[in-house]
């Protein structure tokens, strides 16, 4: 079941649950987590946002983190702390709405054929989010992925950012359906954008790369 989690801690314990996981998943194809960037707040503490696609890949860590005093965890108040299940993600996908804005919050990275490009090139993005839903959810996604050769940019905001693999796009981009997809394409289209709040986007996402969100209520950013 994807769940982000928002802990505050220091780098050096960051630095060792980032070690414990990256050996508890070596040799996985697909990792199962995605880390953000550690961003200093005012009480000398790091924020952290940590995802989890599986159950138990990080929360165990993270509890016992707070258990020995190492972290605390957000409520459920934050923004960035939130869970569901694969199976709510398709039945509470929108099947109306063709129109949805990413964004892209930190430096982000995709491959194109067998290259990594600073740039969120929508056919690999959407590929990228196909290939972890398969890895991990107990449902089938049944809509042809076809239907998102009908997805289209309309408007997009990026800037080159630097990051420690090199440069990445951040910013946003509003994406468009096509006028006369059925509702189950909408809903595939959909419930993949909602995915990438978990699963983040492209290259590097377990060491702070392609942080992804949806902007709510800006279908036409100026």
């Amino acid at each position: 079941m994807p769940l982000s989690a928002v802990i505050y801690t220091s780098n050096a314990a960051f630095s060792s649950l980032k070690d414990a996981v990256r050996r508890r998943c070596a040799g996985l194809a697909v990792k199962p987590y995605t880390f953000s960037f550690a961003h200093k707040v005012q009480t000398g503490a790091v924020r952290v946002r940590a995802t989890e696609l599986i159950r138990g890949v990080l929360m165990p860590a993270l509890r016992e983190m707070v258990e020995r005093g190492e972290a605390a965890l957000a409520s459920s108040g934050d923004r960035e702390v939130r869970e569901a299940t694969y199976e709510d993600m398709i039945e509470d996908a929108d099947r109306t709405t063709r129109v949805a804005t990413i964004r892209f919050a930190s430096p982000t990275i995709v491959e194109v054929e067998g290259k990594h490009v600073p740039f969120p090139v929508i056919h690999a993005i959407f590929a990228g989010y196909r290939k972890i839903w398969a890895a991990f959810s107990p449902v089938a996604l049944t809509s042809a992925t076809e239907s998102l050769e009908h997805v289209h940019v309309t408007d997009f905001r990026i800037s080159c950012a630097a990051g420690p693999y090199g440069a990445g796009a951040e910013g946003w981009v509003t994406l468009e359906m096509e006028r006369g997809r059925t509702e189950q394409e909408i809903a595939f289209f959909n419930t993949l954008v909602d995915f990438a709040f978990y699963c983040g986007t492209g290259a590097h996402t377990d060491d702070g790369l392609g942080q992804t969100t949806r902007m709510e209520g800006r279908k036409r950013p100026c």
